[in-house]
């Protein structure tokens, strides 16, 4: 389901190259799968919602996290990973698999059959690294604790990144100025609104 650009990227405390790469993000949460095998994608559908259910934060708005990160593998990335673990699309085809592999090795079920009470149990263990170890796993348990902090970061930072929660969360930090000056912000309280903010 297509998303509507929120009101706020029309403001004029909002420069056209920041726009853009709001409207970018909007495009890219709408995309197809690209880079993900078809199974680890609707795998990480599932576990974005898991990590991060987002109606109660945004009502009946669902954004496609899991299109966002494998969108994210289109480029070069940030240039930063792990040593331990491989590059970005390797490493997450390996950790989902390696989900998969962890829920068979606890519940004798794939990840997308267990029940949410299986599911917090299987990602708290491999957020804390005390998974029992398996031999038909990609990833060892420690691999997959440091796999499942980027798994975490991405979602939370996808999620953030995008325009319509922006909106919804009133999120207003790119309102910093638009093309002719920097406007910036009068007020730094928590409770103090600018009269541009949404």
């Amino acid at each position: 389901m297509s998303h509507s650009p929120p009101a706020f990227l029309e403001s004029d405390h909002i420069s056209a190259r920041t726009k853009a790469a709001l409207l970018k993000r909007m495009q890219q949460e709408q995309a197809e799968r690209a880079h993900l095998s078809a199974h680890n994608f609707e795998l990480l559908k599932i576990v974005c919602d898991d990590i991060l259910p987002q109606e109660p934060l945004l009502g009946e708005i669902h954004l496609n996290i899991a299109a966002m990160i494998d969108q994210s593998f289109a480029g070069p990335g940030d240039g930063w990973r792990f040593a331990e673990l491989p590059e970005d699309l390797k490493a997450w085809e390996n950790g989902l698999s390696s989900l998969n592999s962890y829920a068979q090795a606890l519940f004798k079920a794939d990840y997308g059959q267990l029940t949410g009470e299986q599911k917090g149990e299987l990602l708290d263990a491999a957020f804390e690294g005390c998974l029992p170890s398996s031999s038909t796993a990609s990833f060892s348990p420690e691999q997959m604790k440091l796999w499942s902090g980027d798994l975490r970061n991405n979602i939370v930072g996808c999620f953030l990144a995008h325009p319509v929660a922006q909106e919804k969360l009133g999120i207003s930090a790119n309102l910093t100025g638009g093309d002719k000056e920097i406007q910036g912000f009068s007020h730094d309280g928590i409770y103090q609104k600018e009269t541009f903010e949404p």
